[in-house]
């Protein structure tokens, strides 16, 4: 085992954490503590049975804790922890134990009719992520490693909550038409510090749930308290909303699809189901149909620049307007080249009783009429 420093320059009040290993590239086991003198703390690092590696002492001033002191073994456990979740082990017995998520994730069944008072959030087009003190995990329990920055931003919590579990996807709405941008990232089981950098910059975990027997209203409570105090952009709640009637539900919908989101999740006040469930509902109501394309809109403010609106017309010749699905490299193209396009395919919710589309978005741009 590694000797850990007989400092003579250490106060008695110092105090030393359990340690933990990881197995390196190399196959070599490696360790690694904490010691915390006051407002202090230090790590102590190295191979198994090698000549441990001590960092200088860094002294800490109370911010999210009461006092210094708290403050030091704050963030000492929170880098324990952030180490647990990526790579190190408890002991010894467990280093070369495979991991797995023991959890299995709530799954949707498609949404009916309204189900009574529940609650609604946009549905959204990501890598379904289950995140625990020992990693992020994918719906099949395959470990996910190219996200270190989301570890990094949950440990804090961990560190506090070692028992929780969140629910959620690695998205990033930005990017919601550019899915295949986000999923490479996500699914790399060896990135180069390159990609590493570029998932930081991009990816984020938009967390829905978490496996609980509470009901669901209290779950997304406990959600907002865990999730409020930890302010990093990685790590966002995803908007959720009482719902009383089929009508708001509906109304929901609409702004979702009118937001860029593929549909709506329907989430019934009760406990969390590792199975396919009826207390979680998906609703994916799309109708298209294609319409002769008057005129492209651009945008204000941010938009500038770019195509923000479809002017198209219905077949007695009134107009609408719809949105329009696309990043701003092909709406700064769809503005300013000169691409010749006469029709437009429109997704959208339904009609209203006068033929308008409701929620519409042009989701193709082509010439001649395919009818």
């Amino acid at each position: 085992m590694m000797d850990f420093i007989d400092d003579d320059t250490l106060s008695p009040e110092t105090t030393t954490s359990d340690p933990i290993y990881k197995r390196d590239s190399a196959g070599k086991i490696r360790t690694w503590a904490y010691e915390i003198r006051g407002a202090q703390w230090r790590t102590i690092a190295g191979l198994l049975d090698g000549s441990p590696v001590v960092s200088g002492w860094t002294t800490c001033t109370a911010r999210s804790q009461e006092t210094d002191e708290l403050q030091a073994r704050f963030e000492a456990e929170a880098e324990r922890a952030k180490k647990l979740a990526r790579d190190y082990r408890s002991s010894l017995d467990l280093v070369d134990v495979p991991r797995a998520s023991t959890i299995r994730p709530m799954l949707a069944q498609k949404y009916e009719t309204f189900p009574g008072p529940c609650y609604s959030q946009p549905k959204l087009d990501g890598v379904r992520c289950i995140a625990t003190a020992t990693g992020l995990w994918t719906r099949q329990g395959k470990a996910i490693t190219a996200c270190p920055h989301i570890e990094d931003a949950l440990a804090p919590i961990f560190a506090r909550h070692p028992e929780a579990i969140f629910d959620g996807e690695l998205y990033n709405h930005a990017m919601k038409d550019d899915f295949n941008a986000i999923v490479s990232l996500v699914r790399k089981t060896k990135s180069a510090d390159d990609d590493i950098r570029e998932a930081a910059r991009l990816v984020q975990f938009h967390v829905y749930d978490m496996p609980s027997a509470e009901r669901f209203g209290a779950r997304v409570a406990y959600l907002f308290e865990l999730l409020s105090a930890i302010k990093n952009r990685s790590l966002l709640l995803v908007d959720t909303d009482g719902v009383r009637d089929g009508a708001d539900l509906d109304r929901l919908y609409g702004e979702y699809l009118e937001d860029g989101y593929e549909g709506q999740m329907v989430r019934l006040d009760g406990p969390y189901e590792e199975k396919r469930s009826k207390l979680l509902l998906k609703r994916k109501e799309f109708q298209d149909a294609e319409y002769p394309l008057l005129r492209i809109e651009e945008g204000a403010g941010n938009w500038s620049g770019y195509a923000k609106r479809a002017v198209l017309a219905l077949p007695d010749g009134r107009e609408f307007g719809a949105g329009i699905k696309g990043n701003q490299e092909f709406c700064r193209a769809l503005l300013h080249d000169d691409n010749g396009h006469t029709h437009a395919t429109v997704r959208f919710f339904a009609l209203t009783p006068d033929g308008v589309p409701r929620f519409p978005v042009a989701v193709d741009f082509f010439s001649g009429d395919r009818g």
